[in-house]
């Protein structure tokens, strides 16, 4: 089971597709800590499911395996198309092999029981691209998957797509929310920001949904032909760091971005704003880049990168550890009698 969603965030002069989906599977069991959203072995294009975990898992992974050993698939001259296409008939292929070993179960219901939202940044749609994004189901009558576009409405002002199992019919308390929150803040002709992934924060955190839960997994496609996973502190801002669906603490967490769930605002507060000094007996080998990126009031400068910023938190990581480690060399080892 799931609930995920895919929107065009338009802010500012800042246009960018996201994808964000819970991390619960069920199935005679509940997990929290399930990955359900996937980066291909091409970074223009994310795909992630609803439905059966035990259908989606196999079909996702040969996808994945299959790109890897395409040279074609991989390259930018594949487009957006043509990978989806090759999807849609691996699935179609891989499902056909499906036998059923209980007497008088519906073939149909088993090959169908997860579909897909898969979506990317197309360089080659019109004059200057486009974001695209697709909904991947089988289809009994042709006995195969088939896919819709969900992106191809031009009379529309913004973009939000929400898919989840129809079982629970989740997929329809989404949009009710969504609609909610547009006519409450006076948004409906607007632009979006984060108000879907609003939404499916609130679902999760429902208690009365047992079917979707967890941490959000989210990621972001550019217009660069590139994609970024973030992470996101759950349940709430002074929660723990999550990432794809399993919990960090503050030391070993991943090194990626993370959101504020009462806010969806990136934290920045694990790397420092300003810096009282700037030493090179401190920082060592890397006192001029640490000296670079901070200005002559200890400022950190807007324009230090997002590769600048990874490198800065390691290299903080590291003059903590060597100060620690001096600490303890300084003073006496001391044991307690018991």
């Amino acid at each position: 089971m799931t609930l995920c969603t895919a929107h065009i965030r338009q802010v500012n002069d800042t246009e960018e597709l996201v994808f964000a989906t819970d991390s619960c599977l069920t199935g005679g069991e509940k997990w929290k800590h399930g990955i359900k959203l996937f980066e291909l072995p091409r970074k223009d294009c994310l795909l992630c499911f609803a439905g059966s975990t035990i259908r989606a898992y196999p079909l996702v992974l040969n996808l994945v395996s299959s790109i890897h050993l395409d040279k074609y698939l991989q390259s930018p001259s594949a487009t957006l198309e043509e990978v989806l296409e090759f999807l849609s008939e691996q699935f179609t292929a891989l499902v056909s092999k499906i036998i059923s070993e209980i007497q008088g179960e519906d073939i149909h219901e088993l090959r169908g029981s997860a579909k897909f939202l898969f979506g990317g940044w197309d360089w080659q749609k019109g004059a200057n691209g486009a974001f695209r994004v697709w909904k991947l189901y089988y289809s009994q009558e042709v006995e195969g998957f088939i896919f819709d576009e969900l992106t191809n409405d031009s009379t529309k002002t913004s973009f939000s797509a929400f898919m989840g199992d129809a079982k629970i019919d989740v997929e329809r308390e989404a949009k009710y929310r969504f609609n909610k929150i547009l006519l409450d803040e006076d948004k409906v002709q607007s632009k979006l920001d984060m108000e879907p992934l609003r939404v499916l924060s609130s679902i999760s955190l429902d208690k009365s949904i047992r079917e979707v839960d967890g941490s959000l997994q989210i990621a972001k496609i550019y217009k660069s032909n590139r994609t970024e996973f973030f992470g996101i502190y759950w349940e709430s801002s002074k929660g723990k760091p999550c990432f794809q669906g399993r919990e960090y603490n503050e030391i070993n967490k991943p090194l990626v971005r993370y959101f504020d769930p009462d806010t969806f605002e990136i934290i920045e507060s694990d790397l420092p704003s300003k810096l009282s000094s700037i030493s090179e007996e401190e920082y060592q080998n890397d006192y001029e880049f640490v000296k670079d990126c901070y200005d002559e009031d200890g400022n950190l400068k807007e324009t230090v990168s997002e590769k600048e910023k990874h490198t800065l938190r390691l290299i903080f990581k590291d003059v903590a550890y060597r100060q620690f480690m001096k600490k303890q060399e300084e003073q006496p080892a001391q044991i307690e009698e018991v």
